[in-house]
């Protein structure tokens, strides 16, 4: 009995060089985006962090805003955030300095910073235009 082999056919050439090239771009938006959702969650627990600290820090007898401000500005360096907007402080009603608040008073620190300035992307994709904020409210401790 005499086998008959067919011929195989040939394969296809650039078949996966196609897909890699269909695939692949998708594959570096999910990294990216990856990358970019990491940083705004790190950024955010930062930065809740700062004014927790430096509204802590600020109400301390004998201590000021700057002293909060100091605190908070080098909890934000350390994580890598150089560039924020000016914080923002509120007191208890009818207070206009942290100096005129009393035991009890409510002394509110707020921190904002725009993601574009901490994206570790060169250009962020999808988060460009968010700004973070946090703030932190703690009972003044000078006494009356």
């Amino acid at each position: 009995m005499r086998l008959i082999i067919k011929n195989r056919a040939r394969p296809k050439r650039g078949g996966v060089s196609a897909e890699v090239g269909l695939c692949l771009p998708f594959f570096f938006l999910l990294i990216f985006s990856m990358v970019e959702i990491t940083r705004l969650g790190m950024a955010y627990n930062l930065l809740t962090l700062a004014v927790r600290e430096g509204c802590r820090v600020a109400v301390i007898p004998g201590n000021t805003q700057t002293n909060g401000e100091s605190a908070a500005r080098t909890i934000l360096n350390a994580g890598g955030i150089t560039s924020y907007n000016t914080p923002h402080w509120t007191w208890g009603s009818g207070q206009t300095s942290l100096a005129g608040t009393h035991l009890g008073d409510p002394v509110t620190l707020t921190i904002s910073v725009p993601f574009r300035n901490i994206s570790w992307l060169p250009s962020p994709l999808f988060l460009g235009s968010a700004t973070l904020s946090a703030s932190a409210t703690h009972c003044s401790e000078t006494p009356n």
